[in-house]
């Protein structure tokens, strides 16, 4: 008898980690170099893996400027970038508790136009994010469109 209370003893941590549903916001977002996939329109946001939307961007021309955006969240809150021919930097703060995000004081070092203007655009509007750190999506209010990055 015991040994059980010695083995529940042991797995009892584990157990009581393992409940925590809340993300750890800092892994997720400043893990490193993420890469835009593409924009995603008419998903379920709430399950992804069931309705996971339809790619806004179909051309290989259009792929190959929006695949070159990279993104590095910073643990201070700031982030940088890489867009079509210049760069921008901006704060973002995340709350795990309801999965909100925002993205403010975007600055582009050269003038917005085209996809570059878009993509600024869509980071503006962004309310919400899920994934991990290998894939995530970060999506405006409604929940209907998501921008989805890749983990460089």
């Amino acid at each position: 008898m015991k040994k059980y209370i010695i083995y529940i003893l042991m797995l009892l941590p584990l157990l009581v980690c393992g409940c925590n549903q809340e993300d750890d916001v800092f892994e997720i977002f400043s893990s490193g170099q993420w890469r835009v996939n593409n924009y995603y329109t008419d998903c379920n946001w709430n399950n992804l893996a069931y309705k996971p939307g339809k790619p806004v961007l179909t051309t290989e021309s259009d792929l190959k400027i929006v695949n070159s955006y990279t993104v590095v969240f910073e643990k201070d809150g700031t982030m940088s970038g890489q867009i079509d021919g210049g760069t921008f930097s901006a704060k973002w703060n995340a709350d795990a508790k309801d999965r909100s995000f925002s993205i403010t004081d975007i600055k582009a070092a050269i003038s917005l136009s085209g996809r570059n203007a878009e993509f600024i655009n869509r980071l503006k509007n962004v309310r919400y994010y899920q994934g991990d750190s290998k894939t995530m999506q970060l999506a405006p209010q409604d929940k209907t469109t998501y921008i989805q990055f890749n983990h460089r």
